[in-house]
């Protein structure tokens, strides 16, 4: 069964920099990880930020549609095909994407703003309500 597991935090805009640590961590544990994202737009600006992030190390990662996706370690993504299925699941959307169950651990955010907490929580129920153990990781 895959296992969730939430990160909250009450400090504003540190979503994409926890989502990184996650990422480099699991990276480092040689597991393969797939950052969702609402759309391609977003991706590039998840990337850049990756990229100039001085709270995260180096990240190899690529776009779902670049042509080293199913190379890459980390991949973003932002349909609803993930590709081949990943270990890890970092959520950055706000539901939960249909394809979730395909990884054996999936990551989620709730960070301090109203509207994300508000999101955070239904993606919370959502789980809950179908039986995934949910445990919480507050920062």
């Amino acid at each position: 069964m895959t296992e969730v597991l939430f990160y909250i935090s009450e400090t504003p805009g540190i979503r994409a920099t926890l989502a990184g640590r996650i990422a480099d961590k699991a990276w480092r544990q040689q597991r393969q990880v797939y950052i969702h994202l609402p759309d391609r737009e977003q991706a590039l600006a998840f990337s850049d930020q990756l990229w100039q992030s001085a709270l995260c190390p180096f990240l190899p990662h690529v776009l779902q549609d670049d042509p080293g996706a199913g190379q890459s370690p980390i991949v973003l993504g932002f349909t609803d095909q993930p590709g081949e299925c990943h270990d890890v699941l970092i959520n950055l959307a706000a539901e939960v994407p249909d394809f979730y169950g395909r990884f054996s651990r999936v990551a989620e955010m709730i960070c301090g703003d109203p509207s994300l907490r508000t999101e955070g929580r239904a993606r919370w129920s959502f789980y809950r309500d179908r039986g995934y153990p949910v445990r919480s990781h507050t920062l």
